[in-house]
């Protein structure tokens, strides 16, 4: 029995640490802008103590467009993608289509990771069935889908900041498909 244990946990173990394959980098400012998702279901995550009215004043002004501007469709697979926080509106969209019954699941990286959210929302800004979404926030910008479908399906993840102020924050969304 221990032998068995033993033949089944060492495999598991240099599973558990093998690093995942690298992603390619595709060059933001090379995919087609297009309409973001409605605005109608999101809310601000900046709003709360220490931001001064100024600041929640023009950050909702620049939001007030009716869609998340500005916005990307990316191209099918996996990759990696560098870009940065738009000001004042503090959120860019990324437009995934997703395969039938397939998984897709986006990974800020940063320097400041917790200033960050990242939200999968449909066309019109809301959930629905297969977006599993990081509801109390940890700290770690991720959130998935798995499309229960058996068609295509285009969603979007929503990146976006938790600080009214910032000035073209750099960071890494990483999108797994599987």
């Amino acid at each position: 029995m221990r032998r068995l244990l033993l033949l089944v946990t060492i495999p598991a173990m240099a599973a558990a640490q093998t690093p995942l394959p690298e992603l390619p980098e595709i060059d933001v400012k090379s995919l087609p802008r297009i309409p973001g998702p409605m605005t109608d279901h999101l809310g601000d995550p900046s709003r709360g103590i220490g931001t001064s009215a100024f600041d929640t004043q023009i950050r909702a002004q620049a939001r007030h467009a009716g869609t998340v501007e500005p916005a990307v469709a990316l191209p099918p697979g996996s990759l990696k993608l560098q870009d940065a926080v738009s000001y004042p509106a503090g959120w860019k969209a990324y437009r995934v289509d997703v395969p039938a019954h397939g998984a897709i699941h986006a990974r800020l990286r940063g320097n400041h990771e917790a200033w960050f959210r990242v939200r999968t929302v449909n066309r019109w800004g809301s959930l629905e069935k297969g977006m599993l979404q990081n509801k109390i926030p940890t700290g770690n910008p991720e959130a998935s889908y798995k499309n229960p479908t058996g068609d295509a399906k285009s969603i979007y993840f929503i990146v976006d900041t938790t600080e009214a102020d910032l000035h073209e924050e750099p960071f890494t969304l990483e999108i797994r498909v599987s």
